[in-house]
C-alpha cells in the first residue's frame, strides 16, 4: 500500500511539475524588420521571465519616418514573435490622457474654462467643494490637485456581493458617485495645493464634461478623437466583434479573465478605454504635431517637482537634456501599458500587455520595460 501511495505522489509531482513554466528561453534576434534587437531582446526576456504563460507584449518603437511593430507572446518556456498590432488591449489610466484631450478641445473652442468650479455644473450639492477657501475647479480634477481621495471610500460596501477586484469600480455608477460627493466627500488637502492622484477625480471629470456638452463619454471620444484619426478600434462598449479582438486579461497567475463591462460607471473618464498598437501609435502621432487641443492637453498646468510637470492627462519629464518626455502609464486587474514620447525629436514608445496589475506592481516591471525601450530613442534621433 505505502509503495502505491509513492508511487501515486511521484507521478502527481512530474505531472504538477510538467506545467509549471520552465526556465523561460530568450527570444530569437529576428533579421524581420518587425524584431528587436539583442539589446532589446535582453530587456524583454530581463521581465518577461515574471510573466506567466500567455501573456503577450504589444510594441511600437515609433522613429521620425516610420514604425516598428513588434508582437511578442510567452508560450510556456519561450518568448516567440507574434502578429498583434490590431489586437485589443484595455489601457486603463491612459484613458486620462483621452479625458484630457476632450476637456482641451471644449477649453479650445472656449465652451469651458479650467478656472471654472466644478459646483458650477454638477446637479448636486457637494458636501464640501472647498477647503482654505479655495474651491475645486476643473483644473484640479484634471491635474490631480483636486484633495479627492484616490477612489471612494465606499467602492466595496456599495457593490455588496458584486464586488470584482479586478474591475473595481465598474459596478460604481453615477448615482453612488453623487451619494459619496454629496454625503461623504472630505477633501484631503486644499484644492491647487499638491498632487495626490485621483481616479475618482477623472471619474467625475469625464462625468462632467458629459454634462457640460450633453453627450455620452463614447460620443465625445469618437467626434473629438477616434474618428478623425481613423482609430478604428479604440472604444469602451464591447460588441461581439471587438471582443473577439480583444486579448484576454490575465490574473497574476495567468489565468485568463472575463470581458468587463464598463458602461454604467461613473469612473469612464478615468480607465475604461479599450485601444490596439496601431490605434495608440496614431494618437501619438496627432500628439507629437497638432499645435491644437492635442496639444494644449500637454501644456503645463502644475509643476510637481524640479523635472516633472503635468498637463491635463499627460506628464512630462523635462530632462536636463533639454529633451520633453511626454508619458502616461495604465494598469487594470488584468493588464499594464505605457507610453512615452518626445514632441521635438518625433520618437516614442507604446507597450500594451494583458500582464495584471496585481503582478506588473511587484516590480514595476511594465513600466520599467517601457522606460527602457523608450530612454536611448531621443539621443539615437538627436543626433540625425
Amino acid at each position: 500500500m505505502k509503495l502505491i501511495i509513492s508511487i501515486f505522489i511521484l507521478c502527481f509531482y512530474f505531472a504538477s511539475c510538467s506545467l509549471l513554466p520552465k526556465k523561460l528561453n530568450r527570444l530569437t534576434v529576428s533579421d524581420s524588420p518587425n524584431s528587436l534587437d539583442s539589446a532589446q531582446t535582453e530587456v524583454v526576456y530581463k521581465y518577461a521571465q515574471h510573466f506567466p504563460n500567455g501573456s503577450q507584449l504589444s510594441i511600437c518603437i515609433i522613429s521620425p519616418d516610420s514604425e516598428n511593430y513588434i508582437g511578442i507572446l510567452r508560450r510556456n518556456d519561450s518568448l516567440v514573435y507574434i502578429n498583434n498590432s490590431d489586437s485589443i488591449f484595455e489601457i486603463g489610466s491612459i484613458t486620462k490622457t483621452f479625458t484630457g484631450t476632450i476637456l482641451a478641445k471644449l477649453v479650445f473652442n472656449g465652451k469651458v474654462n479650467l478656472n471654472d468650479t466644478v459646483q458650477k455644473f454638477l446637479p448636486v450639492k457637494m458636501k464640501q467643494s472647498s477647503l482654505s477657501g479655495e474651491e475645486i475647479k476643473i483644473v484640479n480634477l484634471a491635474n490631480h490637485t483636486s484633495g479627492f481621495p484616490s477612489g471612494p471610500d465606499d467602492l466595496k460596501e456599495s457593490q455588496g456581493s458584486s464586488f470584482n477586484s479586478y474591475n473595481p469600480s465598474g459596478g460604481y455608477n453615477v448615482k453612488r458617485l453623487y451619494n459619496y460627493l454629496s454625503n461623504k466627500l472630505v477633501l484631503e488637502s486644499t484644492p491647487g495645493e499638491k498632487r495626490s492622484y485621483s481616479n475618482m477625480g477623472y471619474g467625475l471629470l469625464g462625468h462632467l464634461l458629459t454634462l457640460i456638452t450633453g453627450k455620452s463619454y463614447e460620443e465625445l471620444l469618437k467626434e473629438i478623437v477616434t474618428e478623425q484619426l481613423g482609430m478604428n478600434n479604440t472604444f469602451i462598449r464591447f460588441d461581439d466583434e471587438r471582443k473577439q479582438q480583444m486579448v484576454r486579461g490575465r490574473d497574476e497567475k495567468g489565468e485568463p479573465l472575463p470581458h468587463f463591462d464598463w458602461d454604467s460607471s461613473a469612473f469612464i473618464g478615468a480607465g475604461a478605454i479599450k485601444s490596439s498598437v496601431k490605434d495608440m501609435v496614431k494618437y501619438i502621432r496627432a500628439n507629437m504635431y497638432d499645435t491644437t487641443y492635442f496639444y494644449l492637453a500637454q501644456k503645463s498646468t502644475k509643476q510637481y517637482t524640479e523635472f516633472l510637470t503635468q498637463g491635463l492627462g499627460w506628464g512630462t519629464f523635462n530632462a536636463p537634456d533639454s529633451f520633453h518626455h511626454v508619458g502616461a502609464f495604465g494598469a487594470t486587474g488584468g493588464y499594464t501599458c505605457g507610453v512615452i514620447f518626445e514632441r521635438d525629436a518625433k520618437v516614442g514608445i507604446v507597450v500594451l500587455t494583458n500582464v495584471s496589475a496585481f503582478l506588473a506592481a511587484k516590480g514595476n516591471y511594465t513600466e520599467e520595460l517601457c522606460r527602457w525601450l523608450y530612454d536611448p530613442l531621443p539621443v539615437k534621433y538627436a543626433k540625425r
